[in-house]
């Protein structure tokens, strides 16, 4: 079982592809990381200009509706008072743990689908060359070199997580270094939560990629799979209401729950068609529950699948 391990590891490193994506992650937390860093700058004059501009902006449209207006004697203006405060339209420069979190968070979606995309690739590679044939006739028994091509390819997808991860944190931190200094510099446990819910998605995302593509056979029939599931439910999630037994079962519900802390399910609260709000809320203990019993599942059917399929004949 070590052997097959190590083969397929020597298998991961030597690919192309890996290094393609490893080196597309570490471009895209740059450039996140570059985008991210303007609400982080501290304040300037151009600052207080745009605020001054809005505050004259606010007092002219409240003295046309309150003062003189027609609506100088509706409700609203009994709480609405002129505004006077600069301070109130300048913009709250963004603090590292804030900063590093929003960097993290907008490359997400595409880090897991890279990941995705690597764990399949790396098995269905194996069958699309035919190269699984062969090692079948030197290694017969299935279910270890299953286990080691499914636990290579989620390692690979790992891969680009960490690098995604860490190139976004490193960069992050010399940029916040370079606008604010050190003094200014703290995160709080958020940081840690949205990094450890990233690694823990990826890494399930990556065992489910794998294990698809050894009973698929095909890295585009496991893409495929996952665009039918993901695509179908988000679908599915819209078209029925919110209070529906099912959402909670939904996989983009899911996904979201996992990638966000919780996800909000909206409907529709009363017969008014504006009147809408949140219908349920998908907690990440639930998410993840469902997620690693999902997997498991996917695990032993693929593994099962794989058993039984006829390869070399």
């Amino acid at each position: 079982m070590n052997l097959l391990v190590k083969a397929e590891l020597l298998r991961l490193v030597s690919r192309r592809l890996l290094v393609v994506l490893l080196v597309g992650m570490a471009a895209l937390a740059a450039f996140v990381a570059a985008v991210s860093a303007d609400g982080v700058r501290p304040l300037n004059a151009q600052d207080y200009r745009s605020a001054q501009h809005s505050l004259e902006s606010e007092k002219e449209y409240w003295e046309e509706e309150c003062a003189t207006g027609s609506a100088a004697s509706a409700d609203i203006c009994a709480d609405w008072g002129a505004p006077t405060k600069l301070e109130d339209f300048l913009r709250t420069p963004n603090g590292f743990g804030t900063y590093t979190e929003d960097a993290v968070t907008i490359g997400l979606p595409i880090m897991l689908l890279a990941a995705a995309i690597l764990a399949a690739s790396l098995v269905g590679g194996e069958f699309s060359s035919g190269n699984i044939g062969t090692q079948l006739l030197f290694t017969p028994r299935r279910v270890p070199l299953f286990v080691s091509k499914v636990a290579a390819a989620t390692l690979g997808g790992l891969l680009v997580v960490i690098t995604y991860l860490g190139t976004t944190l490193a960069l992050s931190a010399i940029m916040f270094l370079s606008l604010r200094g050190a003094d200014a510099m703290a995160a709080d446990v958020g940081l840690a939560v949205v990094v450890g819910r990233a690694m823990v998605l990826a890494f399930l995302i990556a065992v489910m990629a794998g294990a698809l593509a050894m009973a698929a056979g095909s890295t585009l029939i496991t893409a495929g799979i996952f665009a039918v599931v993901l695509l179908g439910s988000s679908m599915l999630s819209d078209a029925i209401s919110g209070y529906s037994l099912s959402q909670p079962f939904l996989p983009s519900n899911i996904f979201w729950a996992m990638l966000q802390g919780e996800h909000h399910v909206f409907g529709n609260m009363v017969s008014v068609y504006d009147d809408w709000g949140v219908a349920q809320v998908i907690h990440y203990d639930w998410a993840l529950t469902y997620s690693v019993i999902g997997t498991v599942l996917i695990l032993v059917v693929s593994a099962w699948w794989f058993r039984r399929r006829d390869i070399l004949g």
